[in-house]
């Protein structure tokens, strides 16, 4: 999220009429800023909306997984006991193609390559982003995963690499190259308690325990 920085001049002085004459402009600015503020794009097309069953939600109940949708205009969170609309996020002209529902979060995966998510906490809608290695141009279905218990990880499966973050912050957590000659196939994998199988096909001649990558939370496996 870009930030405004302050810049001082230590060189000059400026005189009080001048101070004046900007205290003058100042009063004059707020309506101006304001417009300019609506009008301004927000980052990566987001449109974040916190509808009233969100907003007063008591912590306890907010910090469940929701029920997810996914609507042709984004994604969409029920509260899981009252059906409740608790949030809606869209980006302007991409979809998502799936999201999984975290303690108080969702995460999604998005048609360009992007995995978002969205944070709910004490009545506060926020989202992160992260863009994917390899996925821009072949996103698919049936890449995004959860791993370990809440708040554990969200993974991402391409072809290439494997790459997990955490699900309050989006922050890296680790990430699994396929190898020469190999490649993983996001859609074929399996669960097994805490690990996530994804099969690797790769060349002739390999051993046939080089056709199946097992990853966690904590990392992935050799």
């Amino acid at each position: 999220m870009a930030t405004a920085d302050t810049v001082h001049d230590g060189h000059r002085t400026p005189s009080p009429a001048t101070l004046a004459l900007l205290a003058a402009l100042l009063l004059l600015l707020p309506p101006a800023v304001a417009a300019a503020r609506h009008g301004r794009h927000a980052p990566f097309g987001d449109r974040l909306t916190l509808h009233p069953a969100g907003r007063y939600a008591r912590p306890a109940a907010a910090a469940r997984p929701p029920r997810l949708r996914l609507a042709p205009g984004g994604l969409e969170a029920y509260d899981p006991d009252t059906g409740a609309r608790r949030w809606t996020y869209a980006r302007e002209g991409h979809r998502p193609l799936q999201a999984r529902p975290a303690r108080g979060e969702a995460v999604a995966f998005w048609d360009d390559g992007l995995v978002t998510g969205t944070v709910l906490h004490d009545g506060a809608l926020s989202v992160w982003h992260r863009g994917v290695p390899g996925a821009v141009r072949r996103p698919a279905r049936g890449a995004l995963h959860l791993l370990g218990p809440q708040p554990g990880a969200v993974a991402v499966v391409t072809p290439r690499l494997v790459t997990a973050y955490g699900t309050g912050d989006g922050g890296l957590r680790w990430h699994r190259e396929a190898g020469p000659g190999c490649a993983f196939d996001p859609s074929r994998t399996a669960r097994r308690d805490d690990l996530l199988l994804i099969a690797r096909h790769c060349g002739p001649g390999t051993p046939w325990t080089s056709h199946l990558a097992a990853v966690s939370a904590a990392g992935p496996f050799a």
